[in-house]
């Protein structure tokens, strides 16, 4: 049995998801220096339940294939870039990442001190505040192909996206098959082409340069994370229906979120 989104049976779950947990970390010096003022970094990191929770490993029995209560099993990269600091947005950018550098160039005015540009003001609703940018959405290979990278990405955008106009990602290949020669033009389009589809189905539209946006202000992102939502329970019904959690090891299988990890920036799902 698989969900709406899953592709892979969930029997090759290797614990319920419902139990997957979302941990927020940011840290910064007293005294920002360079860019931190400008661009703030946001590290999610993901667990299989709580430490120390031993009503669920109870719970689990023995023989569950289950990790441990409060093992980290992939993280979320979010960076916040701030509206009128009077540091350039895009030299902010650049100077953390490359990637960072391409989202920023298609959003921001010419000088990376004039605001927006004008191709983003009109894409959306209101383009005052700060700039929400996904990064990367990493999940352990075991708990990938179950449509889990984009539930999760669209809480983790629910609970940092306060104050920001927008949320932006740049879909493309963030992790390669170990035969290179397989990756050929063909081959990345395809991947780009699928791991953009998971962004859509949490509200991200293309905008330009290859960058996607969602825009804050709309409905439709709430709508897409209640309906992905949804999608978790009915996965955790299936898998608490069939008794997994008390079943032995399955074999792991080399599938990605759709293929592969997520990088969501210039360089990123």
């Amino acid at each position: 049995m698989t969900s709406a989104r899953s592709k892979r049976p969930v029997g090759e779950l290797p614990g319920d998801p419902a139990r997957l947990h979302l941990h927020y970390g940011h840290g910064h010096p007293a005294v920002p220096y360079d860019f931190e003022d400008t661009l703030e970094s946001w590290y999610v990191k993901v667990t299989y339940g709580m430490a120390g929770d031993e009503e669920w490993e109870d719970e689990e029995g023995e023989g569950s294939r289950a990790p441990a209560a409060g093992t980290e099993v992939g993280h979320v990269i979010l960076w916040r870039l701030r509206d009128d600091t009077g540091d350039s947005g895009w030299e902010a950018a650049d100077a953390e990442s490359g990637d960072l550098a391409v989202i920023a160039s298609a959003v921001l005015g010419r000088s990376g001190y004039a605001g927006y540009s004008a191709a983003f003001e009109k894409a959306v609703t209101h383009p005052v505040g700060d700039l929400l940018i996904l990064d990367r959405v990493h999940l352990d290979r075991a708990w990938r192909g179950f449509g889990l990278g984009p539930i999760l990405a669209a809480e983790a955008i629910r609970r940092l996206s306060g104050g920001c106009c927008a949320v932006a990602a740049y879909p493309a290949m963030g992790e390669y098959p170990e035969d290179r020669e397989q990756v050929t033009e063909a081959y990345r389009r395809q991947a780009k082409k699928k791991i953009a589809a998971l962004w859509e189905s949490i509200g991200f539209q293309r905008f330009r340069r290859g960058v996607w946006l969602l825009d804050t202000a709309l409905r439709q992102p709430e709508e897409l994370m209640l309906a992905r939502r949804a999608e978790l329970h009915a996965l955790s019904a299936d898998f608490q229906r069939s008794g997994l959690s008390r079943s032995g090891p399955v074999d792991a299988v080399n599938v990605v979120e759709d293929g592969s990890e997520v990088s969501v920036g210039p360089r990123t799902i």
